[in-house]
């Protein structure tokens, strides 16, 4: 099946620092995680034996700390499409095998349709991944450290266009077959992580969410922002 994910042809890392990524959307959803509700979210493809998520001191807790299993923690809905996905995330243990931590966007809660935005603290790496048939990733060198807070961004443009951004550090990818729009979730592998601040925004994204505290930053138009990545990639 043809690889729809060129990966021969992608925006290289871009190296300078991105001041703001969220965007003036129509809608944000919000979830802060202070107030112990977790109805709005769901696990995937649950195996009791091994993952589970919990709310603990104002932070949602991710934990699967059987290799290789991935475990997904969804919330919105299938119609959600072309939006920008941001969260704190900190792995605070790993287990014995690859610890892997990220965000699940366009996500259609099957084996073979989602884009996943990965960071892997063994090999020292962040991806763009799109779990489908004829699928294709794009990887970059960074290294996480243990117990440190880190500020993922991740986007799905209607065109296709991807991006990933890890507090300053962005690279991006193209997918000339893009999926459908779908759920955002929360990735864990190996490890127990805490995420904090969960951000949705886009134009059919409703304003809500369960957030009491947080602010929504100062925001820049996207076609603007998006402007500024095309002016600095490289396409091979």
């Amino acid at each position: 099946m043809k690889n729809s994910f060129n990966t021969s042809k992608y925006i290289v890392i871009v190296f300078f620092t991105l001041y703001t990524i969220f965007t003036s959307f129509a809608g944000t959803w919000r979830d802060d995680f202070e107030d112990d509700n977790i109805k709005e979210w769901e696990i995937y493809n649950l195996n009791r034996q091994f993952e589970k998520w919990w709310i603990d001191d104002g932070e949602a807790v991710g934990e699967i700390l059987e290799d290789p299993f991935y475990s997904i923690w969804n919330t919105g809905e299938l119609s959600w499409e072309h939006y920008t996905v941001s969260c704190r995330v900190k792995l605070v243990k790993d287990g014995f095998g690859t610890p892997i931590v990220g965000l699940s966007l366009h996500d259609r809660e099957d084996e073979d349709s989602r884009y996943m935005f990965l960071l892997d603290y063994e090999r020292n790496t962040a991806s763009i991944e799109r779990w489908a048939p004829g699928n294709g990733y794009v990887v970059r060198t960074f290294t996480p450290e243990l117990d440190t807070w880190y500020t993922l961004t991740a986007t799905v443009m209607d065109e296709g266009s991807l991006s990933f951004q890890i507090d300053n550090f962005i690279f991006a990818a193209s997918d000339s077959n893009p999926l459908d729009g779908g759920k955002v979730g929360l990735v864990v592998r190996n490890a127990r992580v805490r995420f904090d601040n969960f951000q949705v925004a886009g134009e059919n994204i409703p304003n809500g969410g369960p957030a009491k505290s947080f602010a929504v930053e100062p925001t820049e138009k996207l076609s603007t922002t998006w402007g500024k990545l095309k002016r600095d990639k490289a396409i091979y």
